[in-house]
């Protein structure tokens, strides 16, 4: 392989990867809006209550919504909204097994005040937890009287040490524990799934909107040595780009937070003067927790307010971010015209079987199906594979002159 054809696939792939990182930013706004990560998520807790007692189903959605709604679960900006237009942004988007679990107890626990649907929901739960694995129970019966020998005049201590016991003998709780590991893999790979229908969907509206031909692109790099120079040398600004868009799982980053009450700051001078350049945390509980340490002191009835500012700067960053993204990639990363000049008009004008253009549309549609993370590792190869080619290519012309001397 010459350095020529090694520099033109260089080229076709640098132009592939950037747009397939378009594709993948228009996937993770697309996975942030509809709350994927949360929706999957609960249908994973709602799939392992009803697995784990089965006479729950009737009510395993409900519960499985409140344990996801749980203000020491969710971690979405809108977990303090009570209109349930906001419930499927209220959806946790992880959960440990020792969170659940302890979620699981509190609910059944706690009374409820609330619609006679909630309740009925509660009562369920309260009545699986109430049921003990069988053995575990005939262990806690032949405790219990040891208990009462040891606190013969405190009942309320055997009822703690009893109440911290029972636990330990919940069949639910059981099998959440049990399933947990083997749900949250499920739940893991629907999501998986789900962004990779976006991916396929992204990868043919775009080809086409774009009337990205592959074969005619190919054929172009081929005979234009300027283009393909220029493409080949934004290959390691592509390779950055990709670093940040695929190392996290959406569009924001840890700085959005600190940026973001920055903003704050300083579109607030009058009502919030006197607070430290914000510093010391990563993520919104940290931002939130930050804001009310400071504020605690000088504007306590205030820090409600301040916070749901805070979050919703943070939402607005957010989206910044990925429109920043999405025209970087395209304006400054790519060195390729992507929208054919003239456009086709009306759009559809080459849509035919017949020519080779409708095809080279389904080539490309069929290679950005592949993902960004394909194109970006494959390029990241051919880009490391140059400087090799180039020193052969180099030493074997220094040795034909020394064999040829003029």
């Amino acid at each position: 392989m010459s350095l020529e054809h090694l520099d033109t696939i260089i080229a076709f792939v640098a132009v592939i990867t950037g747009v397939s990182l378009l594709i993948t930013t228009l996937t993770q706004s697309v996975s942030a809006v509809l709350g994927l990560r949360g929706t999957n998520l609960f249908w994973g807790i709602q799939t392992l209550l009803v697995n784990a007692d089965p006479t729950l189903e009737k009510h395993a959605a409900v519960i499985a919504r409140q344990i996801l709604h749980h203000p020491l679960i969710s971690d979405s900006t809108l977990s303090n909204r009570k209109h349930g237009i906001f419930s499927r942004w209220k959806f946790a988007s992880a959960i440990r097994k020792d969170e659940l679990l302890e979620i699981v107890r509190i609910l059944g626990k706690n009374d409820d005040t609330g619609t006679q649907g909630a309740e009925a929901w509660r009562t369920a739960l309260r009545s699986s937890m109430d049921r003990l694995v069988p053995a575990e129970g005939e262990k806690l019966m032949l405790v219990l009287p040891e208990i009462k020998k040891i606190f013969p005049d405190d009942p309320a201590k055997v009822e703690l040490v009893m109440a911290q016991l029972i636990p330990t003998a919940e069949r639910l709780t059981a099998e959440l524990d049990n399933w947990f590991h083997s749900v949250m893999d499920r739940v893991s790979q629907r999501f998986a799934m789900h962004t990779r229908c976006w991916t396929v969907i992204f990868s043919v509206i775009v080809a086409f909107l774009l009337q990205l031909d592959a074969f005619k692109l190919f054929t172009t790099l081929s005979t234009d040595a300027d283009l393909r120079a220029r493409l080949t040398a934004s290959a390691d600004a592509i390779n950055q780009k990709s670093d940040q868009i695929l190392a996290a799982p959406s569009v924001d980053g840890s700085n959005v937070y600190t940026s973001a009450m920055k903003q704050l700051i300083a579109s607030n001078l009058d009502s919030l003067k006197g607070l430290p350049e914000p510093a010391g945390f990563s993520t919104l509980e940290g931002g939130n927790q930050w804001l009310a340490s400071q504020l605690s002191a000088t504007h306590p009835a205030d820090v409600e307010k301040w916070r749901q500012a805070y979050q919703t700067q943070v939402s607005r960053l957010t989206l910044q971010s990925a429109v920043q993204n999405l025209n970087t990639t395209v304006k400054s990363q790519l060195a390729y015209q992507l929208l054919p000049d003239p456009y086709p008009t009306p759009i559809y004008r080459d849509w035919v079987f017949a020519k080779r253009t409708l095809w080279g549309i389904i080539a490309s549609a069929a290679l950005l199906s592949l993902g960004a993370p394909f194109w970006f590792n494959l390029l990241k190869t051919m880009s490391n594979l140059r400087p090799m080619l180039a020193n052969k290519v180099t030493q074997e012309r220094l040795d034909s002159e020394a064999d040829n001397p003029s």
